[in-house]
């Protein structure tokens, strides 16, 4: 059967990602959508939409709301993305039922992977090694895994095992709101192993590609961050080793179409984690260094095409980031709200003379919420060498101008930049191992950047005011006391300088080039810098060669009427209150979990500050609540 018009059962950046490859076949596409979606550029981007509804998330997981989708937009193909669908079973059968073209591996070989406990004995008996499991009285370390998921999702550390009830309750609640299953298992825990994960290809004529492995070691919350093609660490005979066990584990379960199989490597020994019956996040690294369109790939195989005998040879090395609308100095507190500006000059869509791409769900002017993922997009460099590589990645995200959310941009550039990960020591211990969450420019680039962000805002009212034609004559920053400087005030920095005759007087050996509202240059003793400035409501945004710089004007009013009270517990993001762990009344620890918030996917612990009292507690379980919302008081003991 040809593929004329195709739905893809998800949202965001793969719903584009598969769109984009459509065009280039000339197939119609579908988009799926909830209401907290409407404005989504992978709505905009199809030739077709259709509306799930208000449910945010659980629409996307209602099975007959989304084959209902496909049948009334006359779609005759199915994509189910990442996530969400993509590893359900039952969804593939209903598609097929529904006499669609399912893009995806048959049901049968779903079913096989899609409980990671029955997978685990179906590698075993296929020769595949396997992770030993949990044995009772065992000292730990071990793991919580969700049995029907993946990303990180239903996933908990216990190293005593007197902590293991709780992270089993905890991992099953998560596993059921992302996955919609609570099953969970344990296994023994590989502390400095690396993630190495081999994809594999299949159409159904019985060839099975071993497409090299991917490194994704450098993982937060069990999720990856940072993924590369080819592992640095992997041997070219150590390499011939993954791809047989991994296409092993495709024939032992029938697979067809794109899929991952996911190993453990340590002391040089590597054990089956899980098959992912699906695209990966992380699939352009491969794509990138093996010439391929995996999604094409995909389509072609579901329409019956056979793959040759042998698959290409890779040729380079690629690395990809995941970019998190997140704040990793803070816990990885998810951000939402407004995205102003998202833009990462000269990177396109698919990979330029410059070796870069961005699959991104996002646009200027995005509304970042809570109900999802906080992904806003991946970068992705190709390169000759991984050296040449990761230069080219830190770079391009370093001069990305990204204003809104918090995000971990800084954290990446970091990680790219530090001297292990260019030596290829890179494991999952890695952001356990060293501190990268501090800013790109330092305290300077703070300090210039706050004069900067001045120097634009006096301009901006002097233009503003000219154009009233107020005081046209008089120089920016003039004053009518000579002797008192201007002074503006950001949480970050406090700059005072004054203009006169003389030039600009405020830091040492830093000389006013030129000002206007949007644009500053300063030379600083003898090197000229430019300042690019964008003020937006609540902050103002500063990029420049030394680092980009988030600045939060200080608001001198009248302290609010309704200030919270010492003691309060504010909730750090909107979010549903999954758990109230105290009454009014009880005395709690420092530490102690008072409120468990649920918000993009993750349980968020609020804990007591200090040891004291719950004086107030104004929430119970199911409610939702706003960024700041005063959760409990706990009164301080004596």
């Amino acid at each position: 059967m040809t593929v004329q018009r195709l739905l893809v059962a998800n949202r965001g950046e793969i719903a584009r990602r598969v769109f984009r490859t459509c065009r280039d076949l000339g197939i119609e596409t579908v988009a799926v959508f909830t209401d907290a979606d409407a404005a989504a550029p992978h709505v905009a981007e199809a030739d077709h939409a259709v509306r799930l509804g208000d449910g945010a998330p659980m629409a996307y997981l209602d099975i007959g709301l989304v084959v209902e989708a496909a049948r009334v937009s006359g779609a005759d193909a199915v994509h189910p993305g990442y996530g969400f669908l993509s590893e359900n079973a039952e969804f593939a059968r209903a598609v097929l039922d529904a006499g669609l073209t399912w893009i995806g591996p048959p049901p049968e070989a779903i079913a096989a992977m899609g409980s990671k406990i029955g997978a685990k004995e179906l590698m075993a008996e296929a020769g595949v090694p396997v992770l030993p499991g949990f044995a009772e009285g065992e000292p730990g370390p071990f793991i919580v895994k969700a049995s029907a998921g993946g990303g990180g999702r239903g996933m908990r550390i216990v190293r005593d095992p007197a902590e293991l009830p709780e992270a089993l309750e905890s991992a099953r609640r998560e596993a059921a709101a992302a996955f919609g299953d609570g099953e969970v298992f344990v296994e023994r825990l590989l502390p400095d192993a690396r993630h190495i994960e081999v994809q594999i290809l299949a159409d159904g004529h019985g060839t099975v590609w071993a497409l090299g492995e991917r490194e994704c070691s450098i993982q937060r919350r069990h999720q990856k961050v940072v993924e590369e093609a080819p592992s640095p660490a992997v041997t070219p005979e150590l390499r011939r080793e993954l791809a047989e066990a991994a296409v092993n584990a495709a024939r032992a379960i029938g697979y067809v179409g794109a899929g991952t199989v996911e190993f453990l490597l340590a002391d040089g020994s590597f054990h089956f984690l899980e098959t992912n019956t699906r695209l990966q996040v992380e699939h352009p690294v491969t794509e990138s260094v093996y010439g391929v369109d995996l999604v094409r790939l995909q389509i072609e195989i579901a329409e019956g095409a056979a793959l040759p005998g042998l698959p290409p040879s890779p040729v380079g090395h690629a690395i990809e980031v995941r970019l998190y609308a997140e704040d990793p100095a803070h816990d990885w507190r998810p951000g939402s709200g407004v995205l102003h500006r998202f833009e990462i000059p000269g990177v396109d869509s698919e990979f330029t003379v410059s070796g870069l791409r961005l699959d991104s769900g996002v646009r200027d002017g995005s509304e970042i919420g809570t109900h999802y993922d906080p992904m806003l997009a991946k970068l992705i460099s190709y390169a000759p060498t991984r050296e040449a590589a990761a230069r080219r990645l830190a770079t391009a995200l370093a001069k990305a101008r990204i204003h809104g959310p918090a995000t971990n941009r800084d954290l990446l550039v970091n990680v790219l930049r530090h001297p292990e990960f260019r030596a290829g020591a890179t494991d999952t211990g890695f952001l356990e191992r060293h501190d990268v969450t501090g800013p790109l420019g330092g305290d300077e680039a703070v300090r210039l950047s706050a004069l900067a962000a001045a120097l634009a805002k006096a301009a901006a009212n002097r233009a503003a005011a000219k154009a009233r034609g107020v005081l046209g004559g008089l120089p920016s920053g003039w004053r009518n006391v000579p002797s008192k400087p201007q002074r503006t005030e950001y949480a970050e920095q406090t700059i005072t300088y004054r203009l006169t005759r003389d030039g600009l007087q405020s830091l040492p050996g830093v000389a006013l080039v030129s000002a206007e509202p949007g644009h500053v240059v300063l030379d600083v003793s003898g090197v000229r810098h430019s300042f690019a400035v964008a003020a937006h409501p609540g902050a103002t945004y500063v990029d420049s060669a030394l680092g980009p710089v988030r600045l939060t004007p200080v608001d001198r009013l009248p302290e609010p009427v309704g200030k919270a009270a010492p003691g309060s517990l504010p909730a750090p993001m909107p979010g549903t209150v999954l758990r109230v762990e105290v009454k009014a009344g009880d005395p709690v620890s420092q530490g102690q979990p008072v409120v468990v918030l649920e918000a993009m996917k993750m349980e968020h612990r609020i804990l007591a500050p200090a040891e004291g009292v719950v004086a107030e507690l104004n929430v119970a379980p199911g409610d939702h609540v706003e960024g700041g919302t005063v959760l409990a008081v706990i009164q301080k003991g004596e």
